[in-house]
């Protein structure tokens, strides 16, 4: 791949990921002392075929995506994106939790981490994450519910 496509692709990556967290919901996010963790979930097709092919995602209305990324709060400017562990799963209420295998995903400055996963129409998914920001850091325990629709 050569170096402008790949930055091209960067870029519409980027701005489909910003979409897309703007389209989930606005400022999903928990945060403590430290560390600030953002995200989102949504239907796949909202990938152009281009960044899905590059990034070796399927893009289907029988697939979501979740987008995490990790900021370290800096003292007097702005947060840092830190790479970190995750590890989670989804599932729906009183069914069976299916593991997040998540990819680290860097475009430049910012870090992203994906996981792809089975969605049928209507479905409400819950999710519980640990996110591990150092080997020595705490967990930060990510949980929320959402429903998916086709576009």
């Amino acid at each position: 791949m050569t170096t402008t496509l790949k930055i091209t692709l960067a870029s519409i990556l980027a701005a489909v990921l910003l979409l897309a967290t703007e389209l989930a919901a606005a400022d999903q996010y928990i945060e403590d002392d430290d560390y600030i963790v953002h995200y989102s979930a949504f239907n796949s097709t909202l990938l152009t075929a281009e960044v899905a092919e590059a990034y070796g995602l399927m893009r289907s209305r029988q697939r979501g995506l979740i987008n995490i990324s990790v900021q370290r709060k800096m003292p007097g400017g702005p947060p840092k994106a830190v790479m970190s562990q995750l590890k989670g799963f989804t599932g729906q209420l009183g069914g069976s939790e299916i593991p997040l295998d998540f990819k680290m995903v860097e475009e430049g400055r910012a870090i992203y981490y994906l996981a792809e996963f089975l969605v049928d129409e209507g479905d409400k998914l819950n999710f519980d994450i640990q996110v591990k920001p150092t080997p020595d850091y705490g967990s930060l325990k990510l949980s929320f519910s959402q429903s998916f629709f086709a576009d």
